[in-house]
């Protein structure tokens, strides 16, 4: 994971950090040997990640066109996938 990533260092990627099923554009800023960090551009948040934590990431040269019905359409060379702890809230 570690050298794929390597090669996005300093650039916008999608990645969904915040919510399991949305993606969104981040600055990856490190890619250390444990794990990578990136910036959230609209928070100013930064955010950490264990290579352990990653599901899946997806290439293309032209780019990988995320969004659903009812969401702006982005295209990010590469998205990250990463699982997230699903909150359970009894009823």
């Amino acid at each position: 994971m570690k050298s794929i990533l390597q090669q996005y260092e300093n650039m916008e990627i999608g990645i969904n950090f915040e919510k399991p099923f949305r993606i969104e554009a981040a600055k990856l800023i490190q890619v250390a040997d444990d794990y990578f960090s990136i910036l959230d551009l609209q928070k100013g948040y930064t955010h950490h990640f264990s290579y352990r934590s990653i599901v899946q990431i997806i290439e293309h040269d032209n780019g990988v066109e995320v969004g659903g019905f009812f969401t702006h359409k982005d295209n990010h060379k590469i998205v990250v996938k990463v699982g997230h702890i699903i909150e359970y809230i009894p009823t």
